[in-house]
């Protein structure tokens, strides 16, 4: 008897405490880690979030780059963090979803030692070719391209990352034969793609927006369902008859795995009004991102449907990485 009421007492002791914690929380700064460098995509969102989030809680956020193994690096680091919601980590369709099928083994488990709070933005990708094929569109783009066999290829910014997974998926759903070419980066791969050096390339709309708009670029369809409001005038694949040929890039956070339940409360709460405040959704949606907030259950269903969708092409196109 005397066992049973030091149990209740320890349990009753740790709920105090945890409650306690969580009331008092957050006590002193916190962290974004992002997977990437400095004045990417990821890395203005959560400058963004960092600066809106630091008036909301009182405590400075600050940001913290760590690029490095598709995002491995800082994913893994932010796996192995404190339990307690200071840390908060910039998650990407790579670090979440294609890294698991791609790496022979991973130093962390997206499911296992990560907590759910938010996607943030989801920015599809177009299919653009290069100077010799920019003023076809994409049903002749496809038969030019078969025309020509093997001779061609598209440009990357690395193996496995987004952009290189959406040129084979392009391969497989038209039958094309397009060579992959990696580069350290994607603005290497877009200047040898307006240099005429490559021949295709599949970035996101953010990404190439502005060489959309000038007219450096043209992109010949939006790898995606619905139309984006920042090019109107760029059909779908959808819509010429590739249902299939859908690539997105998406952007969501989380923090470690265990931190409390009021903690994780009231930072889903937090982030759900930055994101859907105009200082960041008008910011971003101009930009060409589809701004989309959402609960962590819903996070947890996305994250895992794209993680067996991209498995199953990845598979199927026989990509692996050490």
């Amino acid at each position: 008897m005397i066992v049973i009421r030091v149990a209740l007492f320890m349990i009753a002791i740790a709920s105090f405490c945890t409650t306690a914690s969580a009331e008092d929380w957050p006590s002193h700064n916190l962290r974004i880690l992002v997977p990437f460098p400095a004045g990417g995509s990821a890395d203005t969102q959560s400058r963004v979030i960092a600066d809106e989030l630091s008036k909301a809680l009182g405590k400075p956020v600050i940001v913290e780059n760590k690029p490095g193994a598709g995002g491995n690096l800082a994913a893994t680091e932010a796996a192995r963090s404190a339990p307690d919601g200071y840390t908060l980590y910039m998650a990407t369709t790579g670090t979440h979803a294609s890294n698991i099928n791609l790496y022979e083994k991973l130093s962390y488990d997206p499911i296992r030692d990560f907590q759910p709070l938010t996607l943030v933005t989801v920015y599809a990708q177009v299919i653009v070719p290069g100077e010799r094929y920019k003023e076809k569109d994409l049903g002749t783009l496809i038969a030019t391209l078969k025309s020509e066999g093997d001779k061609l290829n598209f440009g990357s910014s690395g193996v496995g990352s987004p952009t290189h997974l959406g040129g084979e998926l392009f391969n497989r759903e038209v039958g094309t034969h397009l060579l992959h070419v990696p580069y350290r980066g994607q603005g290497p791969a877009i200047t040898d793609l307006l240099g005429g050096r490559i021949d295709m390339m599949f970035p996101s709309i953010p990404d190439a927006l502005p060489m959309l708009q000038s007219g450096q670029m043209r992109a010949v369809a939006i790898m995606a369902e619905k139309r984006s409001p920042v090019l109107p005038e760029v059909p779908t694949t959808t819509e010429l008859g590739y249902p299939k040929l859908q690539s997105a890039i998406w952007a969501a956070l989380y923090t470690t795995a265990g931190t409390p339940k009021p903690v994780v409360q009231r930072l889903c709460t937090e982030l759900a009004r930055i994101i859907e405040s105009p200082v960041f959704k008008n910011k971003f949606e101009a930009m060409g991102f589809e701004v989309r907030s959402s609960t962590p259950d819903e996070l947890a269903a996305f994250a895992d449907s794209e993680t067996r969708r991209w498995g199953e092409i990845i598979k199927a196109l026989d990509i692996r990485l050490n």
